[in-house]
């Protein structure tokens, strides 16, 4: 084998294992740190051109180490760099608090909350969180509370709001996700949102499982996206029209909806599987309650997956 496959065969490697983590939020690599070190890719380009073409042993041998070593050492400066800027990162964000926006940095009680405000009529939640379990039940008196349990990461609350809209930022600060082999979740956050504003949820994960019971919100548009993950979402019918939307690798879906709501689904599911009882296929390749069209409350749900289990149940 000749040293160029080596060389080109550990780059790729390297290149697509940085992603594949960084797509599951296992780690959060620094690319624009580590293109400091552009030259270091002239040198392995070069250590490549000159023994491109030898089958000897040593050449292929060092040509490998030569490599290894260096990714190596990009790989713990992109790491390390990004725990350092969140650092300083936090430090600063503390100080930086105006009469529109609010930061919370780690919170030894593991408590997060927001006051709630008569004027907000709607209220968007931006999540983002790694190997988490991230719950929505009861309802609060104040705007938003999280309540981390067992928690490993650290995360920060931010708050912006305009005129009668609010926007609520709830994302984890940790440099990795904190997962146990055995399937248990580190991080178990329990969320209460107060049920006056009209609601959009977005959710963005890796590995973790979610559990929203939204029957006493008014929620507008719902948005999940995740690696591998579970899913389970109960709506329920106090917006006239919700829009749903679900972009998952390999994760179980299952979406609760009422059954004097009407609803359409469109799926877009690959090898995904797909159970949608009560629902009757249409020609355009969605699915339909019978009541859709004349029913006042309407939920529109769009269902993207690769290996996912898509189940859409009414209740």
């Amino acid at each position: 084998m000749k040293s160029d496959k080596i060389f080109w065969g550990i780059f790729l490697v390297f290149i697509g294992g940085i992603f594949l983590l960084e797509n599951f939020n296992i780690i959060d690599f620094s690319w624009r740190y580590v293109w400091r070190f552009w030259p270091v890719i002239l040198i392995l380009i070069g250590v490549n051109i000159l023994f491109k073409n030898s089958k000897s042993q040593t050449g292929i041998i060092v040509t490998a180490a030569i490599t290894i070593i260096t990714l190596g050492l990009l790989t713990y400066k992109g790491l390390e760099k990004h725990r350092d800027n969140e650092s300083k990162w936090s430090w600063n964000n503390s100080d930086e608090k105006n009469n529109n926006t609010d930061y919370y940095d780690v919170i030894t009680d593991g408590t997060y909350s927001e006051e709630f405000d008569a004027k907000y009529q709607l209220a968007t939640l931006n999540i983002k969180g790694g190997a988490s379990k991230f719950v929505i039940k009861s309802a609060s008196d104040k705007l938003f509370e999280a309540i981390l349990n067992q928690s490993k990461s650290r995360y920060y609350l931010k708050k912006t709001e305009v005129d009668s809209a609010v926007t609520l930022n709830f994302n984890s600060k940790g440099n990795r996700s904190e997962y146990s082999l055995n399937g248990d979740y580190f991080n178990e956050i329990n969320m209460m949102l107060n049920a006056q504003p009209v609601w959009n949820i977005n959710l963005t994960m890796g590995a973790g499982e979610i559990d929203f019971d939204l029957v006493d919100y008014k929620t507008k548009n719902i948005s999940l996206k995740g690696g591998a993950a579970a899913f389970k979402v109960k709506i329920g019918n106090l917006y006239n029209d919700i829009n749903v939307t679900a972009e998952t690798g390999l994760a179980e879906i299952v979406i609760e909806v009422p059954e004097t709501s009407g609803c359409r689904i469109k799926a877009g599911t690959g090898l995904s599987s797909k159970d949608f009882k009560g629902f009757k296929k249409m020609k355009d390749g969605s699915y339909e309650t019978s009541n859709y069209n004349e029913a006042p409350n309407k939920i529109n749900i769009s269902l993207k997956g690769g290996l996912s289990d898509f189940n859409v149940d009414r209740y």
